[in-house]
């Protein structure tokens, strides 16, 4: 009796390892520290070329330095669609640099500057109706 208690021991702990092993960095990778994961992830910018919709994924077009890219997000394709359009700039972390990328995690957005006689006008915040020094006292 003991030794068939050992031996379904010895196998429960076994299949644990290997578990959390294969399944651990996917669930529970982004709970740990960078400095505790191992390589540090390749960073790549580039700009969004073409935003398309396809049901439940999104698919961005970016064109980097190194040759363009198409990111397939299948998570929160809603936030991102709203967060990013044609002609931004985006900041990728990759594992590594490949042509098709699923969910990467995205670093930053930058839209482009806004050019033209529109760009010039000062904004509401800057355009003061005055304030307490145009009444003077009498």
């Amino acid at each position: 009796m003991k030794v068939s208690h050992t031996v379904v021991i010895l196998l429960i702990g076994v299949a644990i390892g290997i578990g959390g092993t294969v399944l651990g960095p996917r669930l529970g990778g982004q709970y740990v520290p960078q400095s505790l994961r191992g390589k540090p992830p390749t960073i790549v910018e580039g700009q969004v070329v073409r935003k398309q919709r396809e049901g439940d994924r999104l698919l961005l077009t970016v064109a980097t330095p190194g040759g363009s890219i198409l990111v397939t997000f299948r998570k929160k394709v809603t936030e991102i669609e709203l967060l990013v359009a044609e002609g931004d700039t985006l900041t990728l972390a990759l594992r590594r640099y490949e042509p098709f990328v699923e969910n990467p995690e995205i670093e930053r957005v930058r839209k482009p500057k806004p050019s033209g006689p529109e760009a010039d006008q000062p904004g509401p915040a800057s355009a003061s109706g005055g304030g307490a020094g145009e009444k003077g006292g009498r």
